[in-house]
């Protein structure tokens, strides 16, 4: 029998507790930029000069920013000018958003720039939906960001495999997707992204958001953020297929945006609106 048709035998958990397998690092510079985010008196000028100094982040970052869902129909040409627009909460959010990306450069069996496409839309739908709740839009942003980045560090980790079984497999998403894996890994990427932002040093709630993404109700209850994201997932699915608001929002959970209290907003115009925006959302590969 061929190895690769059959499951990968592997605590990849314990192997990467143990010292075993590595997880991806973020460069310094995102580091720093994140701790100095965290602070509630971070000068802008003093993250603008940070920036600067890389970049090809700093183009992310600007690309980024300079789309309708950030900064409407102003046009910014510097990293200053997106800080003063934009401000520091949602500088924020695309610094890691552009600082994570840059941890996988190659992935057998990934399409990155449509993995990162979709990535950046499920973290603006997140925060969305977040600030519509009143809950922690920083913590939904980067959970919605990296709740798929599982299966990228699981193909990483295991090149010929990846190559082997998901090239051919490349829309998968979702449920669909977490099953194969398991086939094939023997862990699928909810429990892996999870591992991987608590290495990093994200709140609990953004691991928590992400082990759970898939299944909200098997969270404890006491946040949103699980739930969010899969709404979230979702509708960037349905933004990458070209799907019209309306059949995206008929796609949703109607039971899970029942219970979020979101199944009025999604039915609104303001959200249809920035729907449309999402698809102005570029890609960070």
């Amino acid at each position: 029998m061929n190895t690769l048709q059959a499951p990968l035998r592997m605590n990849f958990i314990d192997d990467v507790i143990a010292g075993r397998t590595p997880l991806p690092t973020i460069p310094r510079v995102v580091q720093r930029l994140i701790a100095g985010l965290r602070r509630s008196d971070a000068n802008l000028n003093e993250l603008a000069a940070e920036l600067v100094h890389d970049p090809v982040l700093s183009a992310r970052v600007l690309r980024l920013a300079n789309s309708s869902f950030y900064s409407g129909r102003r046009s910014l040409a510097s990293i200053r000018d997106a800080v003063a627009v934009i401000g520091t909460d949602a500088l924020r959010t695309l610094v890691i958003a552009c600082g994570v990306s840059s941890a996988f450069v190659e992935v057998p069996g990934i399409n990155l720039r449509q993995f990162w496409l979709e990535a950046v839309i499920t973290a603006a739908t997140a925060q969305l939906l977040a600030q519509q709740l009143r809950a922690d839009a920083d913590g939904a942003h980067a959970a919605g960001l990296l709740s798929a980045t599982g299966h990228l560090i699981l193909c990483q980790s295991h090149p010929l495999a990846a190559a082997a079984e998901f090239t051919r497999y490349r829309n998968l998403r979702g449920a669909a997707l977490a099953e194969r894996e398991l086939a094939v890994f023997g862990v699928a990427h909810p429990a892996v992204g999870a591992l991987w932002v608590d290495r990093l040093g994200f709140p609990r709630e953004v691991a928590q958001a992400i082990a759970f993404c898939l299944d909200p109700a098997a969270a404890d209850g006491s946040s949103p953020l699980p739930g969010i994201v899969r709404v979230a997932r979702d509708v960037a699915a349905s933004v990458t297929s070209g799907d019209s608001v309306a059949a995206a929002v008929a796609k949703l959970d109607a039971a899970l945006l029942q219970g979020l209290s979101l199944r009025d907003y999604v039915g609104a115009a303001a959200f249809a609106e920035r729907y449309e925006q999402m698809k102005d959302l570029p890609s960070m590969a």
